[in-house]
């Protein structure tokens, strides 16, 4: 049961469909993700080169040799950087903006913090720096300028960290840290990150029953196109006939039916000595006769290998006539060699005598076939028996 229902077309298409949905749907994602992200550091990047730039003119590098410890905030270069910084942070909007150095001992430690002594948060002057942050600290004081690439999730919170070297002349005495508070980034990209899964779900989940539903929609309709229709005529087949009959039956619309029945006369001798591509095309000859008409009289089914019925609503034997005189004319114009021609009969639905729809079109093929045969008489009395038409007549005549 399983493998017949992954092996239906209409299955495959959905499931194909959703499987491409979900693929473009998360590269689509990842693709905004990445631009905006870079957008965002991008904006920060800069943000953080100019203050760069600005303490940089500012700076004051005597506070990297006489700035050790907790008194020496009283000192007066001390105030002057800690002021500086403090406006820098109110303009700017940065989180934290500090110096550092690398003590004797090796360690980092702050030199300036830019918060105000009362704040928790404040560092004095010869703090340890966090060891978490010890391995950009260490790239910026070795001339890196060390910009934000991603949210750093720390003790303090999710934050980007700048670390830029100061120097002095060639030497460089100290690094200056830029921290972006990012909880809210953060938590705006992890939420994108959990709703993601949800979203492509749910549609791929759409796209396939949309793609299941339109694939039904297209190629029911062709395939039962192709299941009522001949490829050779383009007419409609047998089985479409006789559900047209049907159909007509259970709508009563019996009343002035009428049928012609055509058959190509000597089309096994031309197959049989001309090939059946020869054949092929003697039969198109009266499909294409009767679709350059167009089909305002009648309706046309080929119902067997060469023999024809035209269902005419609203039929009198004048239009039937008038009918089959178009045809033959358009016929004789298309016929590519001597001797091709068609017998036809018809019949229009009598209640007194038919059953039913086909009894009709018996009825019709009846007089087709009594027609045939005269045409088969006449031919024998005209033809010496030679060539292709006169040794069909002879076969015709052995057979009958």
């Amino acid at each position: 049961m399983k493998s017949e229902l992954w092996r239906r077309v209409d299955v495959q298409v959905s499931l194909f469909t959703a499987v491409i949905v979900a693929i473009l749907s998360y590269s689509i994602f990842m693709v905004q993700y990445r631009i905006t992200y870079n957008d965002m550091l991008r904006s920060l990047n800069d943000q953080a080169e100019h203050i760069y730039s600005y303490i940089g003119e500012r700076m004051d590098t005597d506070t990297f040799k006489h700035i050790s410890g907790p008194g020496d905030v009283q000192k007066e270069d001390y105030q002057r950087m800690h002021d500086r910084f403090q406006r820098v942070k109110e303009i700017t909007g940065v989180m934290y903006l500090y110096t550092a150095k690398m003590n004797d001992a090796g360690e980092f430690v702050y030199v300036v913090d830019c918060l105000d002594p009362v704040d928790a948060d404040f560092r004095y002057p010869g703090d340890p720096i966090e060891r978490e942050i010890y391995p950009d600290m260490q790239r910026a004081l070795n001339g890196e300028r060390v910009l934000p690439d991603k949210i750093k999730k720390t003790d303090w919170g999710k934050i980007f960290i700048t670390y830029l070297p100061i120097y002095e002349g060639e030497e460089i005495i100290g690094v200056v840290g830029i921290e972006f508070r990012a909880d809210h980034q953060y938590q705006v990209y992890q939420n994108l990150r959990r709703v993601l899964p949800v979203f492509i779900l749910l549609f791929s989940l759409a796209a396939s029953l949309v793609s299941r539903y339109l694939f039904r929609r297209i190629s029911n309709p062709f395939y039962r196109d192709m299941s009522n229709m001949d490829y050779l005529t383009r007419l409609k087949n047998r089985n479409a006939y006789q559900l047209d009959m049907k159909n007509r039956i259970a709508a009563k619309k019996e009343k002035d039916t009428g049928f012609i029945l055509i058959d190509l006369n000597s089309l096994k001798h031309i197959n049989d000595t001309m090939g059946h591509e020869t054949g092929d095309r003697y039969i198109t000859c009266i499909s294409q006769a009767y679709l350059n008409m167009g089909p305002e009289d009648g309706i046309m089914y080929r119902i067997g290998g060469d023999e024809f019925v035209v269902v005419m609503p609203g039929a009198s034997e004048e239009r039937i006539r008038g009918f089959a005189g178009r045809l033959e004319e358009e016929f004789e114009k298309l016929a590519f060699m001597p001797g091709l021609t068609f017998a036809w009969g018809a019949a229009i639905y009598d209640a007194d005598t038919d059953n039913d729809l086909f009894s009709t079109c018996r009825r019709a093929d009846k007089n087709m076939y009594m027609k045939k045969q005269k045409f088969y008489e006449d031919r024998m009395k005209r033809e010496d028996g030679d060539g292709i038409v006169g040794q069909a007549v002879k076969e015709r005549a052995k057979g009958q």
